[in-house]
């Protein structure tokens, strides 16, 4: 193992990493974004994918290590740029271009077809990056003639940085997906001209010629955007389309129909007239006279047409997405009452400092299928909705298609939602409709909706004694409620219940299970095991804490302030940020570091993780400004990441072997560790045992990594 202070590194390689760290942060996020939108997901969708992602992009560090036997290291190096620079928007054309020709249009996709599809699309692009890392250290360190690989590491994380701050602050803002990926294109050609020019002959010149006549000039040329969203809609044509900060906003038309769609998933269509009429009636008639409303999402349906009909003095609609505000006024009058207050923001958030307060609730939002939405069916958000009410309001909430006879996952989630509802509202009530419609109120309820709407002369189309029997209506509710579970578990925000029921019900529509998700983490617990050692054990573990604590503390900033995309945005760029002071930071203070560094390191991430839950439960719990709040939330990020990144530093000088062995040993662990976390908290932990047992545990096994490292201390630099 060469040893040494860290030299000077040539200005064309610093260059490399610093691309390769943009390029990869700027591309998972986008390639995310895309998957989640093809595939309709949810945070089990988002841990499948950065679970795939992090395991090739291992098993392609891994790879790496052969590069060794090359004499043309450089030449892989310019191969790797070039591939990087190309892969991003060809992987995105091609995910639209299959989708709905692999899969049947407008069809449910399951857990083995999204796990499958997403393996093979990321495939050639993660192997690529991830050997182009182990290259560089290789490369770097035999030209300075000592170990760089926390250099390359570092200035890697460095890159990371600069990505998510162009993309967060500056990209979302004004370009679309194949926008960003073409600029991203243009960026590593640039670099790959660099080596080529300076240490490479005139082939690799004419190389790159070819590459952006193939690639770069059809990109530039033609509109890959509306070519390929042309894919995803079949057979309709694409009125508006729009990526925003939050999503993707496409309206299509459809005869004399118009389709809204976040995300590729429709949110309603024109004219539908019985939906917007279910969502209203069925809670404004139970109050005899309602003046103030408060509508959360849902506006472009027409439900503030139908709410009017009331004679309220007004509406306060909330929306998080400003852009599908945009599309309600620019394609419908849903908006053009005078009595309609807009709020752009998240709900939640509102509600909080909401000015008054509200004789009916609508809240119009889908079900609880993340984590993001559940946040909306918790006991803590009835409870804090509650206080914003008048006396003898009434709340609404749709859930699943209602049916006489549910199965039983609908059953569950139909019981967790009425305990939780019955923890702020003395009575319940269940209505049958397109959707199972759940009115909470301290008034008395009733059912017999169609008498009411004929009593009080409102006129409706759908909602009325000529389409409603209210005595069908009562046996159908009363069928409905009996099926309750009366001992269900109630929804909290830290306890995402709901949530893991919602995902259950939907696994219950394929002939598959989590069993796919564990078989994913056997094969990158296997991979890992075969270079299973004392150091790289506290690697895997530390990788593992990484992305389970990044995870928890995403998902706790959307509980307990809000989801704001381009915070959360900042917070993956803040994290990105610690790993690179703490590896560089290492690396000079630490020039010579010993196996108590490394012990010392895994047991401060096991009292981070274990103190984690005061600061959560803290934020909860003391009202206090929002810069407090995101502050708080940044330097909670900076600290676990700056652990993590002076384990990979000290963990790269402990291990024995050759630069290019041990970085791709060292790195290919890590992200089989984080692959394993991304997966299993997503997925299964977090909504069963909620986020602050999940974060005692990672705690945990950081200390029995410790306790490991202790017992072996004499033989932590295994050959």
């Amino acid at each position: 193992m060469v040893t040494g202070n860290a030299q000077h590194i040539e200005w064309r390689f610093l260059l490399a990493i610093l691309a390769l760290g943009l390029t990869s942060l700027i591309t998972q996020i986008i390639l995310l974004r895309e998957f989640l939108a093809v595939f309709y997901g949810n945070e089990l969708v988002i841990g499948i994918i950065l679970g795939n992602w992090m395991i090739l992009t291992g098993v392609g560090s891994y790879f790496g290590r052969f590069a060794d036997r090359s004499q043309g290291r450089v030449t892989l190096l310019f191969a790797c740029i070039t591939l990087l620079a190309v892969l991003p928007v060809v992987t995105v054309f091609f995910l639209r271009l299959l989708r709905n020709i692999v899969f049947p249009v407008g069809s449910m996709i399951g857990i083995v077809e999204i796990l499958y599809s997403s393996f093979v699309l990321l495939l050639p692009y993660c192997l690529v990056s991830g050997g182009a890392f182990t290259l560089l250290a290789s490369v770097i360190s035999a030209r300075q003639g000592t170990n760089l690989i926390t250099s390359v590491y570092g200035w890697e994380a460095v890159g990371s940085v600069a990505g998510g701050l162009m993309l967060n602050l500056v990209m979302v803002w004004y370009l679309n997906a194949f926008q960003i990926l073409i600029f991203m294109m243009v960026f590593n050609i640039v670099v790959a001209l660099a080596l080529a020019v300076a240490y490479l002959g005139v082939r690799a010149r004419y190389v790159l010629a070819l590459v952006s006549l193939v690639f770069l000039a059809p990109a530039l040329l033609f509109n890959l955007d509306e070519l390929t969203r042309g894919f995803l809609f079949v057979d309709q044509e694409i009125a508006y389309a729009k990526d925003t900060p939050y999503g993707s906003v496409v309206v299509t038309k459809q005869a004399n129909q118009l389709n809204f769609f976040e995300n590729n998933i429709l949110l309603c269509s024109t004219d539908d007239v019985t939906t917007s009429e279910e969502a209203v009636h069925y809670a404004m008639i139970q109050h005899p006279n309602p003046r103030t409303v408060l509508l959360v999402s849902g506006a472009i349906s027409g439900a503030t047409q139908e709410i009017v009909k009331y004679n309220v003095e007004g509406i306060d609609y909330v929306e998080l997405n400003p852009w599908l505000i945009d599309v309600a006024r620019k394609y419908t009058a849903t908006l053009s009452n005078e009595k309609v207050h807009v709020i752009a923001e998240d709900a939640r958030l509102y509600v909080r400092r909401a000015p008054r307060k509200y004789d009916i609730a609508l809240i119009n939002v889908p079900a609880p299928s993340t984590a993001q939405l559940n946040r909306y069916y918790t006991a803590e958000f009835f409870a804090e909705l509650k206080e914003k009410l008048n006396p003898g309001a009434v709340v609404s909430l749709g859930l699943l298609s209602a049916t006489d006879y549910s199965g039983e996952g609908a059953r569950e989630i139909n019981s967790v939602v009425y305990a939780t509802l019955k923890s702020a509202f003395k009575n319940v009530l269940i209505v049958p409709g397109l959707k199972t419609y759940f009115l909470a109120s301290d008034r008395l309820l009733r059912i017999d909706v169609a008498a009411l709407i004929e009593a009080r002369g409102i006129r409706t189309t759908y909602v009325n004694q000529y389409y409603l029997d209210d005595r069908i209506l009562q046996q159908r509710s009363a069928l409905i409620e009996k099926s309750i579970n009366k001992g269900a578990m109630v929804n909290t925000d830290f306890t995402p219940i709901s949530y893991y029921r919602q995902v259950a019900y939907w696994l219950s529509f394929f002939k598959s299970n989590y069993w796919i998700l564990i078989l994913v983490c056997m094969v990158a617990l296997a991979f890992a095991a075969i270079n299973f050692n004392v150091i790289s054990i506290g690697m895997f573990t530390g990788g593992f804490a990484a992305s389970s604590i990044e995870i928890l503390l995403l998902i706790s900033f959307q509980i307990i302030y809000g989801y704001v995309y381009q915070i959360v945005g900042i917070i993956i760029t803040i994290f990105m940020a610690g790993l690179a002071l703490g590896s560089l930071w290492s690396r000079k203070r630490l020039p010579h570091p010993n196996i108590r560094h490394y012990i010392a390191v895994q047991f401060a991430i096991g009292v981070y993780s274990a103190l984690l839950p005061l600061w959560l439960i803290l934020l909860r719990n003391v009202a206090t400004s929002p810069f407090v709040v995101h502050s708080i939330f940044f330097v909670l990020t900076l600290g676990i990441a700056v652990v993590i990144g002076i384990e990979f530093s000290v963990a790269s000088q402990l291990r024995r072997g050759t630069v290019t062995f041990v970085a791709s040993e060292i790195y290919s662990i890590d992200l089989m560790g984080s692959a394993i976390g991304a997966v299993i908290v997503t997925a299964y932990l977090m909504p069963m045992m909620g986020i602050m047992n999940v974060s005692m545990l990672v705690g945990l096994l950081s200390f029995i990594s410790g306790t490991v490292l202790i017992i072996k201390r004499k033989k932590f630099v295994p050959y």
